[in-house]
This record gives C-alpha cells, sequence and structure tokens, in this order.
C-alpha cells in the first residue's frame, strides 16, 4: 500500500492504529535529519512492531517518489504546515484535519530550521516554531511521551573560529558548559533547550537534546548546505574533466590537513534518535547527546583520499596554488553547463548554488585550526554502540547524492 499523501487542503481517512506500537512524527522531515529519521523508523529500527505509526511532517509539498522513502501503509506524509502561522488555534485545527490519530501521537523528533541573516531574528524563528509544535501537540495528544531536539556543534562554539572556547578541552563533552553570553545570546539552539527545559515542567513528557558534528548524507531533495552533496559534486565534475586516477589535492591547508573530527552519518544519527527517545525517563530526560559515526576521531589526512576514491581519483595534500572548489567550478563554467545539457537530470542550477553556497562555506576547511572530536561516553552509556567507518559513511552518502540527480 502507497503512504498517504496530505495536501495543504485534504483530510485523512481515520483509521485504527495499532495499539502495540508508539506513532512518531517528524517536523523538518524533508531536510538531511528529518529524512534519515523517516527512512529508519520504516525500515523497522529497532524492532518490528515499535511504530504503528510514522508520520511526515513538512512545509513543503512533495511526492512519495520524490522522498524515495521506503512503501509502507505505517508512513503518512503531511505537507503545508506552517509552524509560524502564528495562530496556536489554527495551527491545531491543520493538525488535527491533517495528521491520521493525531492523538495517538508518542514521539516527535524535531529536525525543522528555518534560516535567517539576522541571529535575533533565526532565534525568535526557530524558538517559535518548536514551541508551536510541541504545544499544540501537547494538546492534540494525550499520550506524548517524548520530544528529540537536534541541534549539532555550534552548541560547542565551533562557528566561532578563531574564538572557539574549548581547544583545551578535547575531546568536547556535553557537560562542557555554553559560549560566553556575548555569543549565546545569538545562539538559537540555545533558545530552543531553553524552551524545552521550560515547557516539560510539571509535564509527563520527556526529552533530550541529539549533538551531531558534521552530517554526512543527503535528503534526496537535495540541499545547498549539504558538505556530501557539495563535495560529490565538485569530485563528480573533477573526475569527469580531469580523467580517472587524476590527482585531486585536499581543498584546505596543512594545519587543517591533519586536525581530527568525528563525522555523523544521517543514518546514525537517526538511530540514535529512535534509541534515545526509547529509554527510560531518567536516563535521558533534559540530557544532551554526542553522537558520531565512530569514537575515533579521522584527520583529512585519512578522510580525503578515501573520499576521493570514491570517483576513481587520488586524494592528495594541500598543494600550493590549488584552487578552491568555487573557484575550480567558476573557472570551468562553460564545460560544466555543457555536461550538463548532455546529461538529462542534472541541473547547473543545483550545481551553482551547492557550490556558492556550501562552497563558500567549504572555506572552513581552511579556517578552522584545532581539533574538535567527539565524546561518546554518554551516548554508549545508554547502550548505543553503532559505529560506521569513514569508507561506508561517505559512499553512502554520495550513492544517495547520485541516486538523487544531483551530480555527474
Amino acid at each position: 500500500m502507497k503512504p498517504r499523501v496530505v495536501s495543504q487542503m485534504s483530510s485523512p481517512q481515520h483509521t485504527n492504529p495499532n495499539p502495540q506500537g508508539h506513532h512518531a512524527v517528524v517536523f523538518g522531515c524533508s531536510g538531511i535529519n528529518g529524512w534519515a529519521l523517516i527512512n529508519q523508523l520504516l525500515t523497522n529500527y529497532p524492532a518490528p512492531g515499535t511504530f504503528s505509526r510514522v508520520t511526515a511532517v513538512a512545509n513543503r509539498a512533495f511526492t512519495p517518489e520524490e522522498a524515495q522513502w521506503p512503501t509502507d501503509d505505517r508512513l503518512q506524509i503531511v505537507s503545508g504546515v506552517d509552524l509560524l502561522v502564528g495562530d496556536d488555534a489554527a495551527l491545531e485545527k491543520t493538525l488535527a484535519e491533517k495528521i491520521a490519530s493525531v492523538d495517538t501521537i508518542s514521539h516527535v523528533y524535531y529536525a525543522a530550521y528555518r534560516a535567517s541573516d539576522v541571529p535575533a531574528e533565526e532565534c525568535r524563528l526557530n524558538k517559535e516554531m518548536l514551541r508551536a509544535a510541541v504545544q499544540t501537540l501537547e494538546t492534540l495528544s494525550p499520550k506524548l511521551s517524548f520530544v528529540t531536539l537536534i541541534t549539532g556543534t555550534k552548541a560547542y562554539g565551533v562557528y566561532l573560529l578563531d574564538k572557539f572556547p574549548f581547544r583545551n578541552q578535547i575531546p568536547l563533552r556535553e557537560d562542557l558548559p555554553r559560549v560566553p553570553a556575548e555569543y549565546a545570546k545569538d545562539l538559537f539552539y540555545y533558545h530552543e533547550v531553553d524552551l524545552l527545559q521550560e515547557l516539560c515542567i510539571g509535564k509527563s513528557w520527556s526529552w533530550c537534546e541529539v549533538r551531531p558534528d558534521v552530517i554526512v548524507g543527503l535528503a534526496p531533495f537535495g540541499n545547498a548546505n549539504c558538505m556530501a552533496q557539495t563535495m560529490g559534486i565538485y569530485l563528480s565534475l573533477y573526475r569527469t574533466l580531469e580523467g580517472p586516477h587524476a590527482r585531486v589535492p585536499f581543498p584546505g591547508n596543512n594545519k587543517t590537513w591533519s586536525l581530527q573530527s568525528t563525522d555523523s552519518n544521517q543514518d546514525i544519527i537517526a538511530r540514535f534518535c529512535i534509541h534515545a527517545s526509547l529509554q527510560p525517563r531518567e536516563r535521558v530526560h533534559t540530557r544532551a547527546f554526542n553522537i558520531a559515526d565512530n569514537a575515533r576521531p579521522v584527520a583529512w589526512s585519512e578522510r580525503w583520499p578515501i573520499l576521493a576514491s570514491y570517483f576513481g581519483l587520488e586524494g592528495v595534500e594541500p598543494e600550493e596554488g590549488s584552487l578552491h572548489p568555487t573557484e575550480y567550478i567558476d573557472r570551468n563554467w562553460e564545460k560544466v553547463v555543457a555536461l550538463c545539457r548532455e546529461r538529462e537530470g542534472v541541473k547547473e542550477e543545483v550545481i551553482y548554488r551547492s557550490m556558492h553556497n556550501t562552497g563558500a562555506r567549504m572555506g572552513s576547511l581552511r579556517l578552522m585550526d584545532f581539533d574538535r572530536p567527539f565524546d561518546l561516553g554518554r551516548a554508549r552509556e545508554i547502550g548505543f554502540t553503532e559505529e560506521m567507518d569513514t569508507r561506508t559513511s561517505w559512499f553512502r552518502a554520495f550513492e544517495r547524492v547520485r541516486k538523487a540527480g544531483i551530480m555527474l
């Protein structure tokens, strides 16, 4: 049976769910983390029957074919949900009309995000979206038991670059203090965490925060802020233009070449989120958890040759005078356009946008001059021991980029 798709104007048919299974709802299901959560829920993680209903909620509209999730009669896709509608009664009405058996929702996985160039506005928007989602479901579902919030390494201030406060406190642990107040006020993650801390007082539901590092993966819709997408586009074009077995220099510098970090594959993140949400309250409630592919950190000197090998290239150390990926694409733009027109499905505007959004941010490969590995002790303490090696993690992501028709 195909999943139900609920448009902005239609209502679901209500049927009785399996009383033995939970009902999961994922906000932000079209993003890199939300997509992976739906995918893992539908693969029966952690065991068949754990979830009898899975509801994917997004603002944007899309089809099951575009989503590329497994066909499953437990899945309901609900589009046209704007968490910033500004009217709780209207949002409550929308969710009640669109989500079948909304009163059985037990687990919320929150991966929604709204960008803004103004930090204070970004904080306001994202705090309001989370508040609206949680408080509306509190009203609609007496079975609400757990909320999972996905944040990231911004919580440790890695984006502050030369002002990164924890250079001498590696590996990064969840009990580190927040960044200094002058920066903390503009970090929306903190506002979201404080909101959940406030909302849960006196309530029966629990929550936790999950912190990945660089997310390795892709949603089939594409994501201009996805490193795997940008790397895949760049390396596939490099292979096409320079030929097989070409040497491709690391687009960083000698310092960043040797720095260590811990990648976080979208599947590992999703599986941990689900695992944590099913733990006894006392083990996870109000706690933050780092999550990554492996407890062993990896340097770019190990990672880059592996990434390049997927494309039949030789990944080598930085070379003086080598072009940044964005510069390389710009210099070869006419050839890129010609290749896109030769190959059906690969869009030049997607390539351009990717290389000039995340592509520009790949400058961080030259600017981050500090190690930032995670300590995974907390995740291990609650029984999550799954690991994924670098090759498996990135190759899986590149396969998804290729399947989505985003790279050559």
